[in-house]
């Protein structure tokens, strides 16, 4: 076989330039490889050090997660406070509750918290429109007796793990006035805490008024008045093209949304027994009143709807409660007048925030009056504030475009007589407010702050044109700051104690207080949220004794 012409030359000259290369190029100390096959693999210029800068990034903000002082204590966005860090104990440590603890506060105080929840929702919000399925943890609620047997405190009843809703975070909130509080416009500021968020009173003067945009349109169909047929009560279903979507534990329709409720069977015992307990130690002294007020969910979205999102029915369990409460214990029932404005087309509920409007308050203010047998002052007399560009807890939870572009109106009613109201925080005592203050120049998330300075641990109002010794004490969470002015006409004294903070500035119980102040009425007003919230309960039982 003859070889190819010069086959041996250009081997000659290949080896030559290769050389050449080496010499030249590298030492000749290493080897080099003649063909491209049997040069070793190199990084992409560059790659080594994106990947250490990246392990450097990495272990940056692992160490900053572990500094301490960084952790956020509270979230402004959700408006409550964070987990705090557990307290050590051997006990803990054995039964594990300590670690289990230690991952929430892990988990729930990362640094700049509020800042990534923020990208997170924009980025969601990039998927589109979902259909009713649930997200995120959404307790199974207990199955509801169709009626209540007398019950007894059981400090370890419910201790198994209920996922807290939304609703829990504000009821525990803390909004309070600030200090200096001169000008009137601080107290929308005041509320920054859970509860503060916002309220507005629905409605324009006594005419009511249809629902805004995404409250279900519920009122556009319904018949309204307290006589109508059942099926007339019922919340018409959602229009064909509605959005509807759950976020975490917060169900989204269009622009509105709302709060779950999942009933606690051990938690709503206690919470009863509490208020029996209550009419028990002020027996012959004073005359306790129970209001226990549906959330938006309860009276807004039609009955389908909460079915297949999981959330139990508000009716039944308030029905059931109620039926717990002992005979000396008046019932004051909102449920029914509540659903009956609302589908008569009345703003009864924010649609960016778990608080109802004053108007909700005023409707529940004269179902007070006839069970404590006073005439409610007409709703016309007052003088009417309006406060625009109101987006709550819900809003600040969700961001939600749709409530961006259509924020809540928040409408606060002023007393003819006195707007005055003296407030004691950990702060200060006596300290002089205002009952309705100018909330205009406040943040969006803080105009629910216009009612009674926020919340705060104790409060009282003087009617200045009263002189009849008449007193009553209103024990409360936020929903309750909505409701307070309407009670100043009918009392020369209005007490206010939020339960959650009074042990900050006074020790007395409610037996105590309501001999000292000389209290006729004790009005228990909560949320239902607030009676499956071991927590919240706690608290109410603590402070009755």
């Amino acid at each position: 076989m003859r070889r190819p012409p010069f086959r041996g030359l250009k081997r000659l000259l290949r080896g030559i330039q290769l050389r050449l290369y080496v010499f030249c190029h590298k030492s000749r100390r290493e080897p080099y490889p003649l063909y491209a096959d049997q040069a070793p693999r190199r990084r992409p210029r560059g790659l080594q050090a994106r990947i250490v800068s990246f392990l450097a990034a990495l272990a940056l903000l692992t160490c900053l997660a572990m500094v301490i002082p960084l952790r956020p204590s509270h979230s402004d966005s959700e408006m409550r406070d964070l987990a705090e860090f557990p307290s050590f104990s051997v006990s803990a440590l054995m039964d594990g509750s300590y670690f289990e603890d230690l991952t929430v506060w892990f988990a729930d105080t990362f640094p700049l918290r509020d800042l990534f929840l923020s990208l997170q929702n924009r980025v969601e919000s990039l998927y589109g429109p979902k259909s009713v399925t649930i997200v995120g943890s959404v307790s199974q609620g207990d199955e509801i007796p169709t009626s209540g047997q007398e019950t007894t405190l059981d400090p370890d009843a419910g201790h198994q793990n209920q996922t807290p809703t939304l609703p829990e975070d504000d009821v525990s909130g803390e909004g309070t006035a600030q200090d200096g509080a001169g000008t009137s416009d601080e107290a929308g500021e005041t509320g920054d805490g859970q509860e503060t968020g916002n309220a507005d009173s629905a409605g324009e003067g006594t005419q009511t008024q249809q629902p805004d945009n995404g409250q279900d349109g519920a009122g556009q169909d319904g018949s309204g008045g307290q006589e109508t047929a059942e099926e007339d009560r019922e919340v018409p279903e959602l229009d064909d093209d509605a959005v509807v979507e759950q976020l975490s534990t917060v169900l989204v329709i269009d622009n509105a949304a709302y709060e779950y409720y999942n009933f606690v069977q051990a938690y709503a015992d206690n919470y009863t027994a509490t208020i029996n307990r209550a009419a028990d130690l002020l027996q012959g002294t004073s005359t306790v009143y129970s209001m226990i007020v549906p959330n938006s969910m309860g009276i807004c979205v039609p009955e389908s709807v909460r079915e297949a999102a999981g959330s139990s029915d508000q009716e039944a369990a308030i029905d059931y409660m109620n039926s717990c409460l002992a005979d000396d214990v008046v019932q004051v029932p909102v449920y029914d007048t509540l659903l009956s404005h609302y589908l008569d087309g009345e703003y009864l509920y924010f649609r960016s925030d778990h608080h109802w409007t004053a108007m909700g308050a005023y409707r529940a203010y004269e179902q007070f009056a006839a069970a404590a047998g006073f005439t409610p002052t007409p709703l016309d007399q007052y003088i009417e504030h309006e406060y625009t560009g109101f987006l709550g807890t819900f809003y600040n939870s969700t961001q939600s475009d749709a409530m961006a572009r259509t924020p809540d109106t928040v409408y606060a009613y002023e007393a003819p007589s006195t707007n005055n109201i003296h407030i004691t925080n950990a702060e200060m005592s006596d300290w002089l407010y205002l009952v309705i203050a100018n909330v205009d120049n406040s943040s969006a998330g803080n105009k629910y702050g216009t009612f009674i300075g926020g919340d705060n641990p104790y409060s009282y109002i003087e009617n200045p044109n009263l002189s009849d010794g008449s007193a009553v004490m209103v024990v409360k969470e936020s929903y309750g700051n909505a409701f307070v002015p309407f009670l100043i006409e009918n009392y020369q004294y209005v007490y206010v104690v939020d339960y959650r903070y009074i042990s900050e500035v006074d020790d007395r119980n409610l037996a105590e207080m309501c001999e000292d102040l000389n209290v006729q009425d004790v009005l228990f007003l909560n949320t239902i949220s607030t009676t499956r919230s071991e927590k919240l309960v706690n608290l109410i039982t603590s402070f009755v004794g």
